[in-house]
Protein backbone atom coordinates (compact mmCIF):
# COMPACT_ATOMS: atom_id res chain seq x y z
CA UNK A 1 0.00 0.00 0.00
CA UNK A 2 2.64 2.69 1.06
CA UNK A 3 4.30 1.41 -2.46
CA UNK A 4 1.27 2.36 -4.24
CA UNK A 5 1.01 5.45 -2.46
CA UNK A 6 4.61 6.32 -3.37
CA UNK A 7 3.73 5.85 -6.82
CA UNK A 8 0.70 8.22 -7.08
CA UNK A 9 2.20 10.93 -5.38
CA UNK A 10 5.23 10.42 -7.77
CA UNK A 11 2.55 10.48 -10.71
CA UNK A 12 0.95 13.43 -9.21
CA UNK A 13 3.84 15.49 -8.87
CA UNK A 14 5.31 14.59 -12.39
CA UNK A 15 2.06 15.82 -13.92
CA UNK A 16 2.77 19.12 -11.83
CA UNK A 17 6.19 19.53 -12.94
CA UNK A 18 5.43 18.94 -16.15
CA UNK A 19 2.47 21.73 -16.11
CA UNK A 20 4.93 24.35 -14.80
CA UNK A 21 7.34 23.48 -17.17
CA UNK A 22 5.24 23.96 -19.90
CA UNK A 23 3.65 27.40 -18.50
CA UNK A 24 7.26 28.80 -18.62
CA UNK A 25 8.68 26.93 -21.83
CA UNK A 26 8.51 27.81 -25.48
CA UNK A 27 6.48 25.12 -26.41
CA UNK A 28 2.41 25.74 -26.83
CA UNK A 29 0.17 23.24 -26.51
CA UNK A 30 -3.41 23.97 -27.92
CA UNK A 31 -6.18 24.89 -25.17
CA UNK A 32 -7.62 21.93 -25.50
CA UNK A 33 -4.50 19.67 -24.75
CA UNK A 34 -4.10 21.56 -21.75
CA UNK A 35 -7.60 20.92 -20.14
CA UNK A 36 -7.62 17.40 -20.61
CA UNK A 37 -4.21 17.30 -18.62
CA UNK A 38 -5.91 19.02 -16.12
CA UNK A 39 -9.13 17.05 -15.99
CA UNK A 40 -6.70 13.97 -15.95
CA UNK A 41 -5.15 15.74 -13.22
CA UNK A 42 -8.41 15.68 -11.08
CA UNK A 43 -9.26 12.11 -11.57
CA UNK A 44 -5.50 11.10 -10.64
CA UNK A 45 -6.26 13.23 -7.25
CA UNK A 46 -9.74 11.23 -6.96
CA UNK A 47 -7.99 8.26 -7.44
CA UNK A 48 -5.41 9.11 -4.77
CA UNK A 49 -8.58 10.11 -2.63
CA UNK A 50 -10.11 6.84 -3.32
CA UNK A 51 -7.00 4.59 -2.28
CA UNK A 52 -6.43 6.91 1.12
CA UNK A 53 -10.52 6.42 2.16
CA UNK A 54 -9.38 2.35 1.63
CA UNK A 55 -6.78 2.93 3.67
CA UNK A 56 -8.54 4.42 6.21
CA UNK A 57 -11.60 1.98 6.35
CA UNK A 58 -8.70 -0.89 7.24
CA UNK A 59 -6.68 0.94 9.53
CA UNK A 60 -3.99 2.11 7.55
CA UNK A 61 -3.79 5.81 8.53
CA UNK A 62 -4.20 7.13 11.43
CA UNK A 63 -7.87 9.74 11.83
CA UNK A 64 -5.79 13.09 12.14
CA UNK A 65 -3.47 12.11 8.91
CA UNK A 66 -6.84 11.09 6.89
CA UNK A 67 -8.71 13.60 7.28
CA UNK A 68 -6.12 16.57 6.91
CA UNK A 69 -4.76 14.25 3.46
CA UNK A 70 -8.53 13.93 2.26
CA UNK A 71 -9.57 18.01 2.98
CA UNK A 72 -6.21 18.73 0.86
CA UNK A 73 -6.53 16.25 -1.74
CA UNK A 74 -10.09 17.36 -2.33
CA UNK A 75 -9.17 20.72 -2.72
CA UNK A 76 -6.90 20.10 -5.02
CA UNK A 77 -9.42 18.18 -7.33
CA UNK A 78 -12.25 20.81 -7.21
CA UNK A 79 -9.19 23.47 -8.23
CA UNK A 80 -7.81 20.93 -11.35
CA UNK A 81 -11.70 20.36 -12.19
CA UNK A 82 -12.33 24.19 -12.34
CA UNK A 83 -9.23 24.89 -13.95
CA UNK A 84 -10.05 22.16 -16.27
CA UNK A 85 -13.32 23.99 -17.04
CA UNK A 86 -12.35 27.24 -17.09
CA UNK A 87 -9.61 26.34 -20.28
CA UNK A 88 -12.03 24.63 -21.99
CA UNK A 89 -14.95 27.16 -21.84
CA UNK A 90 -12.09 29.93 -22.82
CA UNK A 91 -10.86 27.87 -25.60
CA UNK A 92 -14.75 27.20 -27.01
CA UNK A 93 -15.02 31.15 -25.92
CA UNK A 94 -12.10 31.90 -28.58
CA UNK A 95 -12.87 29.61 -31.00
CA UNK A 96 -16.83 31.11 -30.99
CA UNK A 97 -14.94 34.68 -30.59
CA UNK A 98 -12.52 34.17 -34.04
CA UNK A 99 -15.36 32.40 -35.75
CA UNK A 100 -17.65 35.10 -35.18
CA UNK A 101 -15.07 37.47 -36.47
CA UNK A 102 -14.15 35.58 -39.51
CA UNK A 103 -17.56 35.37 -40.66
CA UNK A 104 -18.45 39.22 -40.05
CA UNK A 105 -15.37 39.65 -41.90
CA UNK A 106 -16.18 37.39 -44.65
CA UNK A 107 -19.77 38.89 -44.72
CA UNK A 108 -18.41 41.98 -45.73
CA UNK A 109 -15.92 40.66 -47.98
CA UNK A 110 -16.45 41.08 -51.77
CA UNK A 111 -13.91 38.45 -52.54
CA UNK A 112 -14.71 34.76 -52.48
CA UNK A 113 -12.75 33.34 -48.76
CA UNK A 114 -12.35 30.07 -48.75
CA UNK A 115 -10.42 28.00 -46.45
CA UNK A 116 -9.49 24.20 -47.52
CA UNK A 117 -8.92 21.90 -44.30
CA UNK A 118 -5.66 19.12 -45.03
CA UNK A 119 -7.72 17.38 -47.16
CA UNK A 120 -8.52 19.87 -49.71
CA UNK A 121 -11.49 19.63 -48.90
CA UNK A 122 -13.85 23.18 -48.08
CA UNK A 123 -14.34 24.01 -44.32
CA UNK A 124 -15.42 27.54 -45.15
CA UNK A 125 -17.21 29.42 -47.79
CA UNK A 126 -18.61 32.51 -47.43
CA UNK A 127 -21.32 34.62 -49.27
CA UNK A 128 -19.38 36.18 -51.65
CA UNK A 129 -18.29 32.44 -52.61
CA UNK A 130 -21.51 31.82 -53.97
CA UNK A 131 -22.19 35.33 -56.03
CA UNK A 132 -18.99 34.47 -57.63
CA UNK A 133 -18.95 30.82 -58.67
CA UNK A 134 -22.81 30.40 -58.06
CA UNK A 135 -22.51 27.34 -54.88
CA UNK A 136 -24.38 27.86 -51.52
CA UNK A 137 -22.67 27.05 -48.42
CA UNK A 138 -23.76 23.97 -47.29
CA UNK A 139 -23.26 23.07 -51.26
CA UNK A 140 -19.80 23.88 -50.97
CA UNK A 141 -18.68 22.82 -47.63
CA UNK A 142 -16.85 19.38 -47.55
CA UNK A 143 -16.01 18.88 -51.34
CA UNK A 144 -13.20 18.91 -52.77
CA UNK A 145 -12.16 22.44 -54.28
CA UNK A 146 -11.38 21.25 -57.63
CA UNK A 147 -14.70 19.77 -58.36
CA UNK A 148 -16.30 22.75 -57.52
CA UNK A 149 -14.29 25.26 -59.43
CA UNK A 150 -11.53 24.48 -60.81
CA UNK A 151 -11.33 23.39 -64.90
CA UNK A 152 -11.11 19.72 -65.97
CA UNK A 153 -7.85 20.46 -67.52
CA UNK A 154 -6.20 21.91 -64.33
CA UNK A 155 -7.58 19.37 -61.67
CA UNK A 156 -4.67 17.33 -62.00
CA UNK A 157 -2.07 19.70 -61.60
CA UNK A 158 -4.10 21.56 -58.81
CA UNK A 159 -4.14 18.70 -56.66
CA UNK A 160 -0.45 18.09 -57.69
CA UNK A 161 0.11 21.34 -55.73
CA UNK A 162 -2.05 20.49 -52.70
CA UNK A 163 -0.12 17.27 -51.51
CA UNK A 164 3.10 19.23 -50.66
CA UNK A 165 1.17 21.82 -48.88
CA UNK A 166 -0.60 19.31 -46.74
CA UNK A 167 2.53 18.19 -44.50
CA UNK A 168 4.80 20.98 -44.61
CA UNK A 169 1.84 24.24 -45.37
CA UNK A 170 4.06 25.35 -48.05
CA UNK A 171 3.98 25.49 -52.13
CA UNK A 172 4.87 27.37 -55.10
CA UNK A 173 1.42 29.22 -54.59
CA UNK A 174 1.70 30.21 -51.06
CA UNK A 175 1.83 33.72 -50.27
CA UNK A 176 1.71 35.43 -54.08
CA UNK A 177 -1.07 36.60 -56.22
CA UNK A 178 -1.82 34.80 -58.96
CA UNK A 179 -4.31 34.53 -62.00
CA UNK A 180 -6.55 31.17 -62.09
CA UNK A 181 -9.11 30.17 -64.28
CA UNK A 182 -12.06 29.30 -62.89
CA UNK A 183 -15.57 27.67 -63.52
CA UNK A 184 -19.29 28.82 -62.12
CA UNK A 185 -21.74 26.52 -60.77
CA UNK A 186 -23.54 27.36 -64.16
CA UNK A 187 -20.24 26.00 -66.60
CA UNK A 188 -19.06 29.34 -67.55
CA UNK A 189 -15.80 29.72 -67.28
CA UNK A 190 -14.44 33.21 -65.40
CA UNK A 191 -11.06 34.58 -64.31
CA UNK A 192 -9.84 35.16 -60.98
CA UNK A 193 -6.78 36.40 -59.12
CA UNK A 194 -6.31 34.17 -56.46
CA UNK A 195 -4.28 34.65 -53.10
CA UNK A 196 -3.12 31.76 -51.26
CA UNK A 197 -1.87 31.30 -47.30
CA UNK A 198 -1.57 28.60 -44.74
CA UNK A 199 -2.41 28.82 -41.12
CA UNK A 200 -2.64 25.59 -38.91
CA UNK A 201 -4.99 24.68 -36.85
CA UNK A 202 -5.10 22.17 -34.38
CA UNK A 203 -1.42 20.97 -35.66
CA UNK A 204 -2.82 20.60 -39.10
CA UNK A 205 -1.89 22.78 -42.32
CA UNK A 206 -5.25 24.49 -43.82
CA UNK A 207 -4.93 26.65 -46.43
CA UNK A 208 -7.30 30.19 -47.09
CA UNK A 209 -7.91 31.60 -50.44
CA UNK A 210 -9.06 34.61 -51.74
CA UNK A 211 -10.83 34.93 -55.14
CA UNK A 212 -11.67 37.94 -56.86
CA UNK A 213 -13.53 37.64 -60.20
CA UNK A 214 -11.30 39.93 -63.00
CA UNK A 215 -13.22 38.61 -66.08
CA UNK A 216 -14.68 41.66 -66.82
CA UNK A 217 -11.02 43.48 -65.37
CA UNK A 218 -9.33 40.55 -68.32
CA UNK A 219 -11.86 41.59 -70.98
CA UNK A 220 -11.65 45.36 -70.78
CA UNK A 221 -7.74 45.05 -71.25
CA UNK A 222 -8.25 42.55 -74.43
CA UNK A 223 -10.48 44.82 -76.13
CA UNK A 224 -7.77 47.71 -75.17
CA UNK A 225 -5.26 45.59 -77.01
CA UNK A 226 -7.20 44.39 -80.27
CA UNK A 227 -8.06 48.65 -80.60
CA UNK A 228 -4.19 49.16 -80.02
CA UNK A 229 -3.30 46.58 -82.20
CA UNK A 230 -5.92 47.56 -84.80
CA UNK A 231 -5.05 50.88 -84.42
CA UNK A 232 -1.23 50.35 -85.00
CA UNK A 233 -2.09 48.36 -88.62
CA UNK A 234 -3.98 50.97 -89.77
CA UNK A 235 -1.17 53.50 -88.90
CA UNK A 236 1.68 51.31 -90.08
CA UNK A 237 -0.14 49.78 -93.37
CA UNK A 238 0.28 51.10 -96.83
CA UNK A 239 -1.13 48.32 -98.31
CA UNK A 240 -4.57 48.20 -98.55
CA UNK A 241 -4.69 43.94 -98.99
CA UNK A 242 -2.38 43.57 -96.53
CA UNK A 243 -3.78 45.97 -93.94
CA UNK A 244 -7.15 44.16 -94.06
CA UNK A 245 -5.95 41.11 -93.34
CA UNK A 246 -3.94 41.92 -90.42
CA UNK A 247 -6.89 43.79 -89.05
CA UNK A 248 -8.77 40.50 -89.64
CA UNK A 249 -5.92 38.29 -88.24
CA UNK A 250 -6.16 40.68 -84.82
CA UNK A 251 -9.35 40.10 -84.23
CA UNK A 252 -9.46 36.41 -85.05
CA UNK A 253 -6.35 35.60 -82.64
CA UNK A 254 -7.39 38.23 -79.98
CA UNK A 255 -10.77 37.17 -79.86
CA UNK A 256 -10.72 32.72 -80.80
CA UNK A 257 -12.61 33.31 -84.01
CA UNK A 258 -11.66 30.57 -86.24
CA UNK A 259 -12.03 32.97 -89.75
CA UNK A 260 -12.79 36.44 -90.93
CA UNK A 261 -13.70 37.95 -94.21
CA UNK A 262 -13.98 41.20 -95.70
CA UNK A 263 -16.30 41.73 -97.92
CA UNK A 264 -16.21 45.02 -100.02
CA UNK A 265 -18.75 46.63 -101.43
CA UNK A 266 -19.14 46.05 -105.66
CA UNK A 267 -21.04 49.16 -106.27
CA UNK A 268 -20.81 48.59 -110.20
CA UNK A 269 -22.38 44.79 -109.74
CA UNK A 270 -24.54 45.76 -107.12
CA UNK A 271 -23.27 43.08 -104.18
CA UNK A 272 -20.54 42.01 -101.53
CA UNK A 273 -17.19 40.08 -102.88
CA UNK A 274 -15.03 39.30 -100.51
CA UNK A 275 -11.25 40.76 -100.97
CA UNK A 276 -9.87 39.62 -97.86
CA UNK A 277 -9.78 36.68 -95.51
CA UNK A 278 -7.47 34.52 -92.83
CA UNK A 279 -8.59 31.47 -91.08
CA UNK A 280 -7.05 28.88 -88.70
CA UNK A 281 -5.18 26.01 -90.22
CA UNK A 282 -8.79 23.59 -90.48
CA UNK A 283 -10.06 21.30 -93.01
CA UNK A 284 -13.64 22.58 -92.93
CA UNK A 285 -13.19 26.32 -92.51
CA UNK A 286 -10.14 25.73 -95.24
CA UNK A 287 -13.28 24.45 -97.21
CA UNK A 288 -16.28 27.03 -96.10
CA UNK A 289 -13.20 29.69 -97.40
CA UNK A 290 -13.17 28.30 -100.39
CA UNK A 291 -16.99 28.05 -101.05
CA UNK A 292 -16.92 31.45 -99.93
CA UNK A 293 -14.50 33.04 -102.47
CA UNK A 294 -16.93 32.94 -105.47
CA UNK A 295 -19.95 33.54 -103.70
CA UNK A 296 -21.40 37.45 -103.98
CA UNK A 297 -23.94 38.76 -101.57
CA UNK A 298 -26.90 41.45 -102.48
CA UNK A 299 -28.53 43.60 -100.21
CA UNK A 300 -30.63 41.32 -97.95
CA UNK A 301 -28.55 38.27 -98.67
CA UNK A 302 -27.46 35.68 -96.02
CA UNK A 303 -25.41 37.77 -93.13
CA UNK A 304 -23.31 39.81 -94.79
CA UNK A 305 -25.95 41.03 -96.75
CA UNK A 306 -28.34 41.55 -94.05
CA UNK A 307 -25.97 43.80 -92.51
CA UNK A 308 -25.11 45.43 -95.66
CA UNK A 309 -28.79 46.60 -96.23
CA UNK A 310 -29.27 47.54 -92.24
CA UNK A 311 -25.92 49.06 -91.81
CA UNK A 312 -26.11 47.60 -88.46
CA UNK A 313 -23.79 44.73 -86.76
CA UNK A 314 -25.44 41.09 -86.74
CA UNK A 315 -24.71 38.52 -84.16
CA UNK A 316 -25.83 34.61 -84.49
CA UNK A 317 -24.79 32.46 -81.65
CA UNK A 318 -25.87 29.52 -84.06
CA UNK A 319 -26.27 29.98 -87.68
CA UNK A 320 -28.13 26.42 -87.77
CA UNK A 321 -31.03 27.61 -85.69
CA UNK A 322 -31.14 30.83 -87.57
CA UNK A 323 -32.83 31.30 -90.93
CA UNK A 324 -31.09 34.72 -91.50
CA UNK A 325 -27.76 32.88 -92.01
CA UNK A 326 -28.95 30.40 -94.68
CA UNK A 327 -27.14 30.65 -97.94
CA UNK A 328 -25.65 28.36 -100.38
CA UNK A 329 -22.14 28.45 -97.75
CA UNK A 330 -23.34 28.21 -94.48
CA UNK A 331 -23.94 25.00 -94.53
CA UNK A 332 -24.21 21.84 -91.39
CA UNK A 333 -20.88 20.84 -92.93
CA UNK A 334 -19.60 24.34 -92.98
CA UNK A 335 -17.63 23.55 -89.81
CA UNK A 336 -19.35 26.98 -88.33
CA UNK A 337 -21.11 27.63 -85.51
CA UNK A 338 -21.18 31.20 -84.48
CA UNK A 339 -21.25 34.04 -86.90
CA UNK A 340 -20.61 37.73 -86.74
CA UNK A 341 -20.44 40.82 -88.99
CA UNK A 342 -20.40 44.43 -88.81
CA UNK A 343 -20.27 47.11 -91.70
CA UNK A 344 -17.64 49.14 -91.98
CA UNK A 345 -18.70 53.22 -93.36
CA UNK A 346 -17.28 56.21 -94.48
CA UNK A 347 -19.38 59.18 -94.93
CA UNK A 348 -22.62 57.50 -94.22
CA UNK A 349 -22.06 55.49 -96.66
CA UNK A 350 -21.22 51.33 -96.32
CA UNK A 351 -17.95 50.50 -97.87
CA UNK A 352 -17.57 46.45 -96.74
CA UNK A 353 -18.78 43.89 -94.08
CA UNK A 354 -16.18 41.99 -91.60
CA UNK A 355 -17.48 39.26 -90.68
CA UNK A 356 -16.08 36.60 -88.62
CA UNK A 357 -17.07 32.78 -87.80
CA UNK A 358 -16.28 30.43 -85.17
CA UNK A 359 -16.41 26.45 -84.55
CA UNK A 360 -18.34 27.19 -81.38
CA UNK A 361 -21.95 28.66 -80.40
CA UNK A 362 -20.86 31.80 -79.74
CA UNK A 363 -23.54 34.32 -77.59
CA UNK A 364 -23.11 38.04 -78.05
CA UNK A 365 -20.68 39.76 -76.61
CA UNK A 366 -21.31 43.43 -75.52
CA UNK A 367 -17.46 44.45 -74.95
CA UNK A 368 -16.92 42.81 -78.21
CA UNK A 369 -20.16 44.89 -80.24
CA UNK A 370 -18.68 48.50 -78.64
CA UNK A 371 -14.86 47.61 -79.13
CA UNK A 372 -15.50 46.55 -83.07
CA UNK A 373 -17.49 50.60 -83.99
CA UNK A 374 -13.89 51.56 -83.03
CA UNK A 375 -12.26 49.34 -85.49
CA UNK A 376 -15.35 49.95 -87.80
CA UNK A 377 -14.78 53.74 -87.58
CA UNK A 378 -10.91 53.55 -88.29
CA UNK A 379 -11.18 51.45 -90.91
CA UNK A 380 -13.96 53.32 -92.67
CA UNK A 381 -11.72 56.35 -92.90
CA UNK A 382 -8.49 54.20 -93.88
CA UNK A 383 -10.37 53.10 -96.99
CA UNK A 384 -11.79 56.53 -97.70
CA UNK A 385 -8.33 57.71 -97.71
CA UNK A 386 -6.65 54.80 -99.57
CA UNK A 387 -9.64 55.74 -102.32
CA UNK A 388 -9.31 59.07 -102.50
CA UNK A 389 -5.23 58.51 -103.02
CA UNK A 390 -5.48 56.08 -105.61
CA UNK A 391 -7.88 58.34 -107.71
Amino acid sequence: MIESLASIELSSLALLLVGIGLAFSDIRLSGWVLSWILLSGALLVQWFRSILNYSFEHGGVDPVTYQIASQWMGLGFSLLIVASMYMMREVLRRYSLAEERLRAISAAAQDAVVMLDERGKVAFWNEAGQRIFGYGKQEAQGKKLQELIIPGRLQADFENRFVGFRSTGQGPDIGRTLEHAAVRKDGTEIVTEASISGVSVDGKWHAICIFRDITERKRAQQMLALECEVSRCLTAGDDTPGTIKAIIRSVCENQSWDCGRFLRVDEAGGVLRLVEYWSVADAAIQGFLAAAREFTYGPGVGISGKVWQSGQPLWIPDISKDARALTAIFKAESGVGGAFSFPVKAGGKTMGVFSFSSHEIREPDAQLMSAVQKIADQTGQFLQRTHADAV
